[in-house]
């Protein structure tokens, strides 16, 4: 059997949050998943919620738990960091958006560009409903 490969092993990396009272779904690519990466997505999240407090569930890697991000969160008290136990980032409800988003369209497949999937990427959270999101973030595994 031929096993078609893109030839490289291209990647990106998505950060999403759910707002779990309205089912807003707010999401960044970035190039990879730094502390740097991470911080342009909290910066993101403050102008997509310009206002009101933001509490962020994260898990434990790397990228959330650098010295630059705490520093970054103390001079910004309107959003907070709540960790999860590092055996447990099961339990976060955006975990379910992104093994439905991986069973669409990652799982088998093959695109011929990291374009491609991005772009695929970026119709599946635009077809993505409130309602579906909340539905999917409150599944059971």
């Amino acid at each position: 059997w031929r096993i078609p490969t893109p030839g490289t092993n291209t990647a990106r990396a998505i950060f999403g949050a759910l707002e779990i009272r309205t089912g807003q779904w707010t999401y960044q690519t970035r190039e990879r998943m730094r502390k740097e990466d991470f911080l342009a997505f909290l910066e993101h999240l403050l102008t997509v919620y310009p206002t009101q407090p933001i509490i962020l569930i994260v898990d434990n890697y790397s990228s959330h738990t650098a010295g630059a991000v705490r520093d970054w969160l103390a001079a910004q008290p309107r959003l907070q960091l709540h960790f999860l136990p590092t055996p447990c980032s099961h339990l976060n409800p955006v975990e379910r958006i992104w093994l439905q988003l991986k069973g669409d369209l990652a799982a088998n497949r093959v695109y011929g560009s990291i374009r491609i999937l991005l772009n695929t990427v970026d119709r599946f959270f635009a077809a993505m409903t409130r309602e579906q999101a909340l539905a999917w973030a409150a599944a059971e595994k």
